[in-house]
This record gives C-alpha cells, sequence and structure tokens, in this order.
C-alpha cells in the first residue's frame, strides 16, 4: 500500500503546478494560512472518510462545505479543486469562500487568476463582468516615492497636445456657461484647463453652424483648452471633404487648443456611425487627416464605451491618426438603477484599467466624461455625497498614482434627474452637479489646489516641473527630503492609516493620495526601514507594507 501523498495547497502567487503531479488519496491533515479573523482554534483541519482523487471530487467537498457554512473547509478544498485543475471556475469558487470569510486580499488573487483563465480561452466579455462583480473586494496598496526626476514609464515622445506630466482639470459647458459680450464662461467655471461640449458636425455654411466660435472666444479668454464632442448629423458616408475643411479652417482660426471627439461611443449600437466599423476607420482618418493639415492645434480623440475590448478594437482607426484615447466612466450608487446592486463600494477605475493597459503605451488617455452621483433617481431623498466624494478622490488621485498616461479628466456637470436625462427611465438618472454638493465639492476643491492638477494651459508647460508618483525605490538621496504617496483600495473602510520609518511614527493624511514626508534629518545615511499599516474598523491590520531601503549620500 502507497503511503498517503500529503495535500497540496496553492499559493496564489506562485506558479500552477500540472494535475498529473498531485494525486491526493487518503484522509491528510494540514495546517493552512488562516484568512484574517478567522479564529486560530480552526487552525488545523482534518477531513475525515474518503478523500477526493480529482479537482472535481474536491470541489464538490467544497459545495458541500459552504452549504454547512464551514467557509474555512470550503476555501481550502476549492483551492486544493484549483491546485489540480486551475480552471476558472474552481478559482472563482476559492474567491467566493474568501470573500464570505473577510479574506479580500485572497479574494481578489482567485479572482485575477479566474478573469485571467477567462482572458485565456477567449471569453473577454465574462472576464470584465467577473472583475465588474468582484471589484468592491479588491484590496491594493502600494508604496510611492514623489520625484521630479524622469520616470521610467514617461513617453518617449509627447503625443499632440500632452503636458509632459499631471493631469488636466476639464468640465462640461452647456450654453449657460457662456454670457457676456465679449463671452465669458461663467465664474464656477473658469478653474479649469478644458471646456467641453457637444457640437454636430453638420453640412451647412453657416458659420455659426459650422463652428462654436463664441464658445471658444470664451475658452480663450479663459486661458483654457477646447473639448469638442463632434457627432456627425449625416451619415458617414454623406461627408465630404468641403465639410471637413470647413470646420478645420474655422479651428484653426479660433486660436485654442482643441481636443476633437469625433463620432465617439461608435462601439454603441444606438449611434448610427456604429453600424460599419470599417467605414467608421476610414472615416475617421480621413477627418484626421484633413483637419491636421490645416489646424496643428487639434488632437484627434478616439473615444469608445466601455466594454468587450475586442469589439471595441474592431473600430480604431489606428495609431497613426489617432492623437489621444478616450473613454467615459460614471460613479453611480447603484448599478442600472436597481437598489439591489448596490455600487457604493465599487472601485471605478477597475473598468478603465484594461482599456488604459492596452492604449496607453501609444497614446495619451483622457477621461473625456466623468462624474460622480450624490442623488440617485432609484433612491429618492437619499444622500450618497460621501460616497460621491469618495468616488471623486479615488479617480483623481487615483489616475495620478497608479497610470501615469491618463492625463485630462473631464467632469459631466448635469443633473440629469431634473434635465437632460437622455430619455432614461426616473431609476437610472443621477446628479451629477460637482458644485451641488459640499462634500463633491470640498473633494474638488482640495485636489484642485495641487500640482498634480492643471487648472488652466498655460499650466502645461510648467507640468514637467511637478513631482511624480514612482514605486518606493531601494534607494533616496540622504539627507534630503523625501515625500511620498499610498495608492489605497479597501473592500471596507479604513479607520486609519499608519506610516512608520525604523519604527517612529510619520504623520500621514487621513485620506487619498495619504502624503506623508520624511525630513532631511531622518533620511542619515545607510539602511532604513519604512512601514505602512491600513487598519480596519476593530483595528485590524487590512493591508501592510514594508519597504528596506538605503539612504546614499550624494555623489
Amino acid at each position: 500500500m502507497r503511503a498517503a501523498l500529503p495535500l497540496v495547497l496553492l499559493t496564489l502567487a506562485g506558479t500552477l503546478p500540472s494535475a498529473t503531479s498531485l494525486a491526493p488519496e487518503n484522509p491528510p491533515t494540514f495546517t493552512p494560512a488562516l484568512p484574517v479573523g478567522v479564529a486560530a482554534t480552526r487552525a488545523t483541519l482534518t477531513w475525515t472518510g474518503p478523500q477526493p482523487r480529482s479537482a472535481d471530487g474536491w470541489y464538490a467537498l467544497g459545495r458541500q462545505a459552504t452549504r454547512s457554512g464551514d467557509h474555512v473547509r470550503a476555501a481550502q478544498a476549492f483551492l486544493q479543486a484549483a491546485a489540480l485543475n486551475p480552471s476558472a471556475a474552481n478559482w472563482r469558487a476559492a474567491g467566493d469562500a474568501q470573500v464570505k470569510l473577510g479574506d479580500y486580499e485572497a479574494a481578489t488573487r482567485a479572482y485575477g487568476q479566474a478573469a485571467a483563465r477567462y482572458r485565456a480561452r477567449g471569453d473577454d466579455i465574462t472576464a470584465r463582468a467577473l472583475e465588474h462583480q468582484t471589484a468592491p473586494y479588491r484590496q491594493v496598496l502600494r508604496t510611492m516615492l514623489l520625484t521630479t526626476r524622469q520616470t521610467p514609464d514617461a513617453p518617449a515622445r509627447l503625443a499632440r497636445l500632452e503636458p509632459a506630466r499631471g493631469i488636466l482639470l476639464g468640465a462640461y459647458v452647456d450654453a449657460s456657461g457662456v454670457s457676456g459680450t465679449p463671452p465669458a464662461l461663467t465664474p464656477a467655471l473658469r478653474d479649469f484647463a478644458v471646456a467641453f461640449r457637444y457640437w454636430q458636425f453638420t453640412a451647412s455654411t453657416d458659420p455659426v453652424k459650422v463652428f462654436p466660435g463664441r464658445f471658444a472666444q470664451a475658452v480663450k479668454a479663459n486661458g483654457g483648452a477646447l473639448h469638442l464632442a463632434l457627432e456627425p448629423g449625416m451619415p458617414l458616408s454623406s461627408i465630404s471633404d468641403a465639410i471637413i475643411l470647413r470646420f478645420a479652417r474655422a479651428a484653426q482660426g479660433s486660436g485654442v487648443p482643441i481636443f476633437l471627439r469625433f463620432a465617439s461611443e461608435m462601439n454603441d449600437s444606438q449611434n448610427a456611425w456604429s453600424r460599419d466599423p470599417a467605414l467608421y476607420r476610414t472615416t475617421f482618418a480621413r477627418v484626421a487627416r484633413l483637419v491636421r493639415a490645416q489646424a496643428p492645434n487639434v488632437a484627434m480623440v478616439w473615444m469608445p464605451m466601455p466594454g468587450d475590448l475586442s469589439r471595441i478594437a474592431t473600430y480604431y482607426p489606428g495609431a497613426d491618426v489617432v492623437d489621444w484615447a478616450g473613454l467615459s466612466l460614471y460613479s453611480v450608487p447603484f448599478e442600472n438603477g436597481d437598489v439591489r446592486q448596490l455600487r457604493l463600494n465599487a472601485h471605478p477605475l477597475d473598468l478603465v484599467r484594461a482599456f488604459y493597459d492596452r492604449y496607453a503605451p501609444a497614446h495619451p488617455i483622457q477621461l473625456s466624461e466623468y462624474a460622480a452621483s450624490h442623488r440617485s433617481g432609484a433612491a429618492p431623498g437619499q444622500d450618497y455625497s460621501a460616497f460621491a466624494a469618495q468616488q471623486l478622490r479615488e479617480v483623481y488621485w487615483g489616475a495620478w498614482l497608479t497610470m501615469p498616461r491618463l492625463k485630462n479628466i473631464n467632469w459631466l456637470d448635469l443633473d440629469m434627474l431634473a434635465g437632460a436625462n437622455g430619455g432614461k427611465v426616473r431609476q437610472r438618472r443621477n446628479d451629477y452637479r460637482l458644485f451641488a454638493s459640499p462634500a463633491k465639492r470640498n473633494a474638488f476643491g482640495a485636489l484642485r489646489s495641487q500640482d498634480a492638477f492643471m487648472t488652466s494651459w498655460s499650466a502645461v508647460a510648467a507640468a514637467g516641473r511637478a513631482g511624480v508618483p514612482t514605486p518606493w525605490p531601494a534607494q533616496v538621496l540622504a539627507g534630503q527630503r523625501a515625500s511620498g504617496a499610498l495608492w489605497v483600495q479597501l473592500a471596507q473602510p479604513a479607520r486609519e492609516v499608519r506610516v512608520r520609518l525604523d519604527g517612529r511614527s510619520v504623520q500621514v493624511e487621513a485620506t487619498l493620495p495619504h502624503r506623508f514626508t520624511l525630513e532631511a534629518g531622518q533620511l542619515t545615511a545607510g539602511p532604513h526601514r519604512l512601514e505602512v499599516q491600513v487598519l480596519g474598523a476593530a483595528g485590524q491590520v487590512l493591508l501592510s507594507d514594508t519597504r528596506a531601503f538605503e539612504a546614499v549620500t550624494p555623489r
């Protein structure tokens, strides 16, 4: 009789063993690494009775443990199933069990493995759905150094209208946002580098209809840039060179930098320009070439709506005619206005990350439209201002900390509960106004005063001197002040963030980006230890990070 083989528990950060290398037969006893909050008395788990010989058997055992409410045993059984057969289903089940244990860090890793396997078999739609569904459980901690040096991820060549670093602040401006003679923006809209508006691409020869000249004058007087969502008012096949050139000459004559978002959300079947991807690509390229020849002050923005990346790619006109790649993003309390689908713990940038990873190597990225709702038609009378402010901070600071080529965010400043609502049923309408909620206004005001964000086009020239975040290095300069920041994503509210240098507490901001400063006198030449802890409501450690580094004398 052969000796019983030990149960193999998969380490999520490691490589995947092959099924043939694992063959548990008899009842093993094992001591798993316990998730946060699981009592130590549960440390030793003894499986009684015949043990499964296959991944399916361990999966069935995990299901049985789940039904009995023993989620520790369920998690270990699903992990063993994943070790024998690293399928998306086994990893997903392990993630579900770990969520029930409150071990969100392990759940994040398991869900990541599941999504990767869906993608490996070409099922990007299911992968995205899983990431969307499990985003509230994702937990991340990154310790960053703020530096003015050139970082490795800096683009080799800047695109048209691309700042060297930092994020341009933009806002939607409707007709009421411009008044007077000469035209000027209303005071609330003057602290933005970019003003955007929708405009219809028309065959008319009337200058007033060809280009929004009055709006451009107001933006120019404010020292800003213009962002036009140019929507075809005719079939793509009817857009002639003459129509394009009329617009291009007026754009050039305006004398303002222009982000031209032509025929956006082309992957939305409700848009007439969505029906023929090949025609869309050739039309976008023709518009880009003619506009560029006439108006060097214009950058072409290609902006699909979020969705299946493989379908989005069928509309991509090519790096030679696209300057910026854009996307829309909204933070709402409920998914599709359904009160049963709360989104209060969602991490909004997770919905952008796959698009960013694919297109940022070739283009700066623009959030062509973003807003966070503090009132929802699905729950009239409820105030979600705290949610909206937190989402705002996570998007703007998260972009700065983790997406160095996301360089323009445009707030859609509209009340869709009362006014423009796009024909949506009331439950799906939201109040996106930035200044109608004190919490949103204060959160935005706090970041607007920082060097990371540009409130005027003239600030673009100075953006190269602004600090940028980079992963905490192995070496810093001795005897010089060092500033840091933390990127924190949590599945539950944090009570406190702690930073220690060599065991001594360092003052840190309570909200994103959790900046802290190490004074010159603390950074003596030699080794140092930087410790970061994020604590939960009960004082438990939710996330931690330790960085050993050396302070070196400048040469």
